[in-house]
């Protein structure tokens, strides 16, 4: 695949803007997506075929962005894919690195809410060159005449190269 339908790919699954993807059509970033210096991007497919993005900072240490599509499957029978991120993920001495949160219960359309758990985990090499994790997404539903559904992505295998 070449860089250029890799973006668009990435660029969809992560719900960019229209403006985003025509300031990455024309080659130019939008100012807000420029780099603060040289870093280092590491890109690839996850396990269920989905793009997978880092972007770690210069001097090695933190993970400035993170973004991952999942496809999510639902004990009601339901798919769907959606996108994942972390950003500013501390980065250890041995290149671990773990993010994680519990999703409060938040409101959608139709008196529904949703919550859940976001876990990432995963290891970069000493060259800075590959990153290797898991990352995991469950979300539980709760619709307006009290039925639930629980969607999880189950754990979700990555390798990203430069």
């Amino acid at each position: 695949m070449n860089v250029r339908s890799w973006w668009l790919r990435l660029a969809l699954a992560s719900g960019m803007t229209v403006g985003a993807l025509g300031a990455l059509a024309l080659h130019s970033p939008p100012a807000e997506a420029m780099p603060d210096g040289p870093t280092t991007v590491l890109v690839g497919v996850t396990t269920q075929s989905y793009p997978s993005f880092f972007r770690i900072s210069a001097n090695g240490k933190t993970v400035k962005a993170s973004v991952i599509g999942l496809g999510m499957s639902c004990t009601s029978g339901a798919t769907f894919g959606t996108p994942d991120e972390f950003a500013h993920i501390r980065i250890g001495p041995n290149g671990n690195l773990h993010a994680g949160l519990n999703i409060p219960p938040t409101a959608v359309s139709g008196g529904a809410t949703y919550t859940g758990t976001d876990s990432l985990s995963a290891r970069l090499n000493r060259q800075r060159t590959e990153v290797t994790g898991v990352w995991e997404l469950q979300l539980s539903y709760t619709f307006a005449d009290g039925t639930t559904d629980r969607c999880d992505s189950g754990p979700v295998r990555f390798v990203d190269t430069r």
